[in-house]
């Protein structure tokens, strides 16, 4: 299902998690805001809380760890919301798999 307007585009997603339980998942992209160098469409304001992954490679280098970007490196982001405003510019769907997790084995 998806809820779009001119510059903003929401998805929702379902994830079976048992028979019982079930989890909505939401992407959120603003299709007026690019990058955190941009500021916000809504309010201008240029401050963000934003959430990123980052994972790759690692190893040892004689009694070291290292990262080997090398090999492989991903990077992203899940989460961008205006400080000002509170305004979502975007959300990846996996934003709220981690939200869920941490509200119900975080405490």
């Amino acid at each position: 299902m998806g809820i779009n307007d001119e510059n903003r585009i929401v998805e929702t997603y379902e994830l079976r998690l048992s028979a019982d339980e079930l989890l909505e998942l939401e992407s959120v992209i603003r299709a007026d805001w690019n990058a955190l160098s941009e500021p916000c469409p809504k309010c201008q304001g240029t401050e963000f809380n934003h959430l990123r992954y980052e994972g790759g490679h690692y190893g040892h280098h004689e009694d070291g760890v290292v990262q080997r970007t090398d090999y492989w490196d991903q990077k992203g982001s899940l989460y961008t919301a205006c400080k000002s405003c509170d305004e979502v510019l975007y959300k990846h769907p996996a934003y709220d798999l981690l939200e869920q997790w941490s509200d119900h084995y975080v405490k």
